[in-house]
């Protein structure tokens, strides 16, 4: 089948951008991906060599005035679909204005979440905790009209793959499909035979990988760590894409840091950086609120590391709590706790890493799209 695939922005390293890039380059179909936004230099290198189609741009500003404009110019984007079989829509929120004018093929939803600030109730209660109240006002009315046209939009969808059981929730709760035999779930996964057996050196540095903005709740880590009181040489390392509309945050973080010479930055670092820290640390920290699903996680657990993370969201689907990992309430109390015994748990903390290693072999990329691909040549077969 020939496959066009749109997503309106690709230009970060991030879980959804990997997983869609692996889909692409595993699938036995041939793929073509629209986009409104590409970034070559900002997101992995691997999609230069992917038939790519830039359609109308797209801002990457978030506020609620943008992200309107941006629903309303993909409602009314055209995607040329002649030579194509079907269209997939890679869904994180906004993607699903393009089913109104792109229907005349069958359309099929990837779906990482529906829009989080509408079907979200944790990320919800995030983001309106520091609106005032004429703000709150103008975030609830959009909420309220996105839902009605969104479940509109989910209409056009002849199937939807959710990436995860958080995902597939929001997508019950939020009355966008029926559970049927149309709506199937299949993991991101990762290639753990690629990730190199831990250092033999013993760590004292924990590590909190992935992207550096809010919705990471990074600060999370840093009250707890410092509060944990774990004396040199225990480092907290930090290390992450920051995009141009994080930057502030980011320099909020350093100032929350800024009197503790164990919290360390590393901002943006490149994919073999990025591996030496994963093998070099003790243990992964991951903090994000709800997550939908997680490839850090998988990462950590390649590495043969154990996580602490939220239970809540996509952790507690893919980290065996007293196994692999930890999975704490996301208080900066219940993670201090926890960080105040590391220093007692080293036997403990390697036998989770091997745990780790053999309990994410299940999560492997080939699974994830065989499944996808069987999607598309159970439909073929049928039509």
């Amino acid at each position: 089948m020939k496959i066009a695939l749109y997503q309106p922005w690709i230009y970060l390293y991030g879980g959804l951008e990997r997983s869609l890039l692996e889909l692409v380059q595993r699938s036995r179909h041939q793929w073509t991906i629209f986009t409104g936004h590409y970034e070559p230099e900002n997101t992995f290198p691997e999609f230069k060599k992917l038939d790519i189609v830039e359609l109308s741009p797209l801002s990457i500003d978030r506020n609620m005035l943008q992200v309107l404009k941006a629903g309303i110019r993909i409602f009314l984007q055209k995607i040329p679909l002649d030579d194509y079989d079907a269209l997939v829509i890679w869904c994180d929120g906004m993607g699903d204005m393009a089913t109104f004018r792109n229907h005349e093929k069958p359309v099929f939803n990837i779906c990482s979440t529906p829009l989080r600030p509408v079907f979200d109730p944790v990320y919800i209660e995030q983001a309106l905790h520091t609106r005032p109240f004429h703000s709150q006002m103008a975030f609830y009315l959009f909420k309220t009209l996105f839902a009605i046209i969104d479940r509109l939009a989910w209409k056009h969808y002849t199937g939807v793959i959710a990436t995860s059981q958080e995902v597939k929730q929001r997508i019950l709760t939020g009355r966008l499909y029926r559970d049927t035999d149309q709506l199937q779930l299949f993991y991101p996964g990762i290639d753990w035979k690629s990730y190199e057996p831990p250092s033999e050196t013993p760590s004292q540095t924990l590590l909190l990988p992935g992207r550096i903005m809010w919705s990471k709740n990074i600060s999370l880590a840093i009250h707890a760590f410092i509060k944990s009181g774990l004396p040199t040489p225990w480092n907290l390392v930090i290390a992450g894409f920051v995009d141009k509309k994080s930057q502030p945050y980011l320099k909020e973080l350093r100032k929350l840091a800024q009197n503790c010479p164990q919290i360390i930055f590393e901002e943006s670092p490149s994919d073999n950086r990025l591996r030496e820290l994963y093998q070099e640390a003790a243990l992964i920290l991951f903090t994000p609120l709800n997550e939908d699903w997680g490839i850090v996680p998988l990462e950590a657990m390649a590495s043969s590391k154990a996580v602490i993370a939220n239970a809540s969201g996509g952790p507690k689907e893919s980290i065996l709590h007293g196994k692999t990992g930890w999975l704490l309430e996301p208080t900066v109390d219940a993670w201090s706790e926890q960080l105040k015994k590391l220093p007692g748990l080293e036997e403990t903390i390697k036998q989770m890493g091997k745990s780790a290693r053999a309990h994410v072999r299940q999560y492997d990329w080939s699974e994830f799209t065989m499944g996808i691909d069987k999607v598309f040549d159970k439909w073929a077969m049928t039509h």
